[in-house]
């Protein structure tokens, strides 16, 4: 199931097995690796256009928290349904989008190998004008306590992460997502309609020093291989 489908609830903290989502501290503590990662390629095994097995590689731009130097990534999933760590196309940009991954060993598979953390891999990150990391928000595969929208700033999101389509909603939906969501109309130099841009945004860095915490990532510069 691709990422925006793997979501939670829009309007709930639980997931479908009623089961908590965790928060952001939480769900690193439970991870071995944290890192901001860019989409490589991925090669799936598909039913009705639904990925129900495959591997997804990932470059390695800020590791977090790792148990060792790592520069490229191999996220292995199998079977569908919620918390299912696969990956969307990119079809409006040649650069691939970014990630805040939580990902955990996979002790079946070779050496190397992770698998997504069950509650949700992945957080969409995106790029300002001037070339800063936004977490995109709102997030809705996590739980967040305290004042969180302190922390949201609107931004001029650019390149993949900023943008989504639309096209697949009917129009009261599509008038609810643009609501809900805090979209603007996008220009698409496709000519594609129904195209939008997100404008909201946790800063990287606050989003790893207050919601994550230091205490749940690794310290040590040499293990994480800078």
């Amino acid at each position: 199931m691709p990422l925006a489908a793997q979501e939670a609830s829009e309007s709930s903290d639980e997931s479908a097995d009623d089961k908590p989502l965790t928060t952001p501290a939480q769900r690193a503590a439970e991870s071995d690796y944290v890192v901001l990662a860019q989409l490589h390629i991925f090669k799936y095994e598909t039913r009705r256009d639904i990925p129900v097995e495959g591997d997804t590689w990932f470059d390695v731009l800020v590791p977090y928290k790792v148990p060792m130097p790592v520069e490229r990534m191999k996220v292995v999933e199998e079977g569908f349904g919620e918390g299912k760590c696969y990956f969307d196309d990119v079809e409006l940009f040649n650069e691939m989008p970014r990630y805040l991954l939580f990902l955990v060993n996979n002790p079946e598979g070779e050496a190397g190998e992770v698998r997504g953390h069950p509650d949700g891999c992945a957080v969409p990150v995106a790029t300002t004008t001037d070339n800063r990391y936004v977490v995109r928000w709102p997030i809705e595969n996590m739980r967040f306590e305290g004042d969180v929208e302190s922390l949201v700033q609107e931004y001029e999101l650019h390149g993949p992460g900023a943008f989504v389509d639309l096209s697949d909603l009917v129009g009261y939906r599509r008038e609810e997502e643009i609501e809900r969501l805090h979209l603007v109309e996008a220009e698409d130099d496709r000519g594609r309609d129904f195209i939008y841009r997100y404008t909201r945004g946790i800063p990287l860095s606050d989003f790893r020093s207050e919601l994550i915490g230091t205490d749940n990532l690794t310290l040590d510069r040499v293990q994480r291989g800078n």
